[in-house]
């Protein structure tokens, strides 16, 4: 079946649940959603993918949908899905993030280089790496969509905290964080940038220096908005595609 999940499970670490999406076969593509979203927002690229021979897994990330929290430190989200690798998939993998999801991507691959072939980063949330903070705040349509979506798939009072949680997210990665640009250097996948054509000038540049500080790292802009997977699915997918089977 194509167009939506046809397989879900749980992992269990360290006591909590990671509700794992999945569809197709072949070698697996991990996808990482942003902030106030789920597994769910990566549904319509099962098709191409599935076309493509390739097997598109996703999960919900900590405290989100059907999957535990893990706490508000950007490093617990990074340690739980570094601890799932494994269990994710039996050989390295490629690895798509968008928003924080981006952030979680890029994190994964600097701490596991040896366990990721090639990286897909959209429109990532990034801390600055220099300068004074950002001034940052997750959007009302974010936190509705965070909390429909807990309500719909489940696990609410073990989500309740989801907004705060986010917020504390935001506000970690408002800071200077140099560390984190430096370890960058450490990712071996190939690296893909990717930008939305609607981006301010201040949000370009970031990406542009992401590209940079990445080993391999190359830069290119997608038709879509801000949710490029739901604006325009086949266009994300072919761009996702041609990097990762290249």
């Amino acid at each position: 079946m194509t167009g939506m999940y046809s397989a879900v499970h749980d992992l269990i670490l360290d006591g909590r649940d990671l509700r794992v999406f999945s569809n197709g076969t072949g070698r697996p593509i991990l996808f990482l959603h942003d902030l106030g979203s789920s597994a769910a927002a990566f549904e319509q690229l099962t098709r191409p993918v599935v076309r493509a021979g390739r097997e598109l897994v996703a999960v919900d990330l900590p405290g989100c949908g059907h999957s535990d929290p893990v706490g508000t430190e950007l490093s617990g989200y990074v340690d739980h899905l570094v601890q799932a690798l494994p269990q994710l998939a039996g050989e390295p993998l490629d690895l798509v993030g968008h928003g924080f999801g981006g952030y979680l991507a890029a994190s994964v691959a600097a701490a596991r280089p040896a366990e990721i072939c090639t990286l897909v980063l959209s429109q990532p949330l990034l801390p600055p790496r220099s300068g004074p903070a950002m001034q940052t705040r997750m959007s009302p349509g974010m936190a509705v969509s965070g909390a429909l979506t807990t309500l719909r798939r489940g696990k609410l009072r073990q989500n309740l905290g989801g907004y705060s949680r986010a917020r504390s997210a935001l506000e970690q990665l408002s800071q200077t964080d140099e560390i984190w640009w430096e370890e960058l250097s450490r990712i071996t996948a190939r690296t893909l940038v990717l930008g939305c054509a609607g981006e301010s000038a201040g949000e370009r540049a970031l990406l542009d220096q992401l590209a940079a500080a990445v080993p391999n790292g190359m830069r290119n802009t997608v038709r879509g908005g801000r949710r490029p997977y739901a604006d325009d699915p086949e266009d994300f997918a072919g761009f996702v595609l041609d990097w990762v089977c290249t």
